[in-house]
């Protein structure tokens, strides 16, 4: 093990003020830039922000009125963070760790790996407790008011609070070193947009999960069963909270602050003391161009046409299969489109897997239409996602393209996302009602009309202004803002729908309600493709 002396002498401090002040330029006055309001401030992390402070209140309000106890109330408060935390950094941490057009500049010069990883994991961090803060602002002070509480709580919760985004942060780092030290670039492309979803089903589990299961063994509280909570990293931080905090000690509340202290540091020096020669290495291997000889192809003719005779009839626009075939390969091949894309999706799996958890239910009867409808937002978060990409300059192309309007364009990119995203999706979604729900095919009836509508909704985002994909570069906090946004908006339609829906399966009237749905959602349909058709593609800018 490497003497922590030696590891803070390779660590240059006034290159990594400059670093840190470099970044910070960069996410204040560089591509954010693209996403500011008229004035002049950034615009999507400032509503990131503000929709977690909102988020923080509504949840500490509702977690008041039930009584909890600290170690309860805060295993909830952290578990809650964590997977905010961890999904946010989940999708920056590709742009932030290995961003190739910074390599160019950075990596000839004499930084030492340390000093570079330094400082960009201090950037992941200060992302981190941006948005933990936010959404810990009310419920630092109205924990006071949980039962067992001590007065300086608020001190001991933000202390925890950082330790937990240390600790995520960390354990990305440490993740991403580790990927990189065994894998070239191609195969670290795929194998580090696969991490990232294996990170945000963790932080699914940690948020949603584990409380859920942990519910089912005594009441409102989680006190006699803290000793059991070890593998839970929210546990760690919720012990640290009623040890200090506390007024009472509970029984595993201590060895759980240890570990939580022990490992968050363990991680810190592993990233940094053992990690940041590999990363110095695969960085520098990321921003070079692969020299081995390319694999003989076996030759096969040309051809412009699709053999699939179902993707044939729906693309018969010449413009929209083009651009049906630029986005699938954006989808498998370009490391920054799977990073952004593949772990936001993951959130989609929140809803059939508490399903399954609440099987017997009044919930498990119901899940399937809430699914269906939150797979409906599926295809437009994925939208959003493609309009950002590392190669958005090259979006000029739409400029002297003899287009009349980017209406074949957005429905081919809409098409590849309900083909290769939705249809298997919703395919998995119902193999797993229909064989693992106690409900089984009756519950499924409810998802009908939910099916009918999401070819509509997939509409929505060419409606607003022109889509033209690739064409924005990826801002910091943009994808979480515009994720909220979605979530927002199909929970509110969700909420609507389905009492709609549910009422008139009571009653016996789904099958007229499905009939009456695809009236309107046709004229909808219809109305909607017209108004993207007409609306001309400007090209001033």
């Amino acid at each position: 093990m490497k003497d922590p002396n030696t590891i803070a002498a390779t660590i240059d401090r006034q290159q990594l003020r400059v670093l840190l002040k470099c970044y910070f330029r960069l996410s204040m006055r560089g591509r954010v830039t693209q996403s500011m309001s008229r004035g002049g401030k950034p615009r999507s992390l400032f509503f990131v922000l503000g929709m977690y402070v909102f988020m923080g209140l509504m949840n500490s309000l509702l977690l008041l009125t039930i009584h909890l106890d600290l170690f309860t109330f805060t295993v909830i408060l952290h578990s809650m963070t964590f997977f905010v935390v961890g999904m946010a950094l989940t999708a920056e941490s590709g742009d932030i760790l290995f961003n190739v057009n910074e390599s160019d500049v950075l990596v000839h010069r004499p930084i030492h790996p340390r000093t570079l990883l330094l400082a960009k994991s201090l950037n992941l961090i200060a992302f981190a407790l941006l948005l933990a803060f936010a959404l810990n602002l009310f419920p630092t002070f109205f924990g006071m008011y949980a039962s067992g509480a001590q007065p300086w709580f608020p001190l001991v919760h933000l202390i925890s609070i950082m330790l937990l985004c240390v600790f995520c942060a960390a354990m990305v780092v440490c993740t991403y070193g580790l990927v990189i030290k065994f894998f070239d670039r191609e195969k670290f492309d795929n194998f580090a947009a696969w991490s990232q979803v294996g990170m945000s089903l963790l932080f699914i589990v940690g948020y949603q999960v584990v409380p859920r299961l942990l519910r089912q063994f005594e009441g409102l509280t989680i006190e006699p069963y803290a000793r059991y909570l070890l593998p839970l990293p929210p546990a760690w931080f919720a012990g640290i909270d009623s040890s200090v905090a506390g007024t009472r000690m509970v029984t595993g509340a201590l060895p759980l602050a240890v570990c939580g202290l022990l490992v968050t540091a363990a991680l810190a020096y592993i990233a940094i003391g053992r990690l940041a020669p590999s990363y110095g290495e695969g960085l520098t291997r990321l921003s070079e161009t692969r020299t081995r000889a390319p694999k003989r192809a076996r030759s096969r003719p040309r051809s412009t046409s699709i053999r699939n005779p179902i993707l044939r009839w729906w693309l018969r626009d010449p413009v929209e299969r083009w651009s049906f075939r630029l986005t699938a390969v954006y989808m498998r091949r370009d490391r920054d489109v799977k990073l952004r894309l593949y772990p936001s999706l993951t959130v989609f799996l929140l809803f059939p897997m508490m399903g399954l958890l609440d099987r017997g239910t009044h919930f498990a009867t119901v899940a399937p239409l809430i699914t269906v409808w939150m797979l409906g937002t599926m295809p437009m978060s994925a939208l959003e996602t493609l309009r950002m990409s590392s190669h958005y300059a090259a979006a000029e192309i739409f400029a002297i393209a003899p287009l009349a309007s980017a209406a074949p364009v957005f429905h081919g990119v809409r098409k590849a996302t309900i083909y290769y995203l939705l249809v298997p999706a919703v395919c998995l979604a119902g193999i797993a009602f229909v064989f693992l729900a106690q409900s089984g095919r009756d519950a499924l009836l409810l998802a009908a009309p939910g099916l009918i509508v999401i070819p509509t909704m997939s509409l929505l985002p060419g409606l607003g202004d022109t889509y033209l994909p690739l064409s924005r570069p990826a801002a910091r906090g943009d994808q979480s803002s515009r994720n909220i946004v979605l979530m927002v908006l199909s929970m509110i339609g969700m909420a609507a729908a389905a009492g709609v829906t549910y009422l008139a399966w009571i009653l016996g009237f789904l099958w007229e309600l499905v009939a009456g749905e695809l009236v309107l959602v046709s004229l909808a349909n219809w109305i909607i493709c017209r108004v993207i058709r007409n609306r001309q593609l400007g090209r001033a800018d």
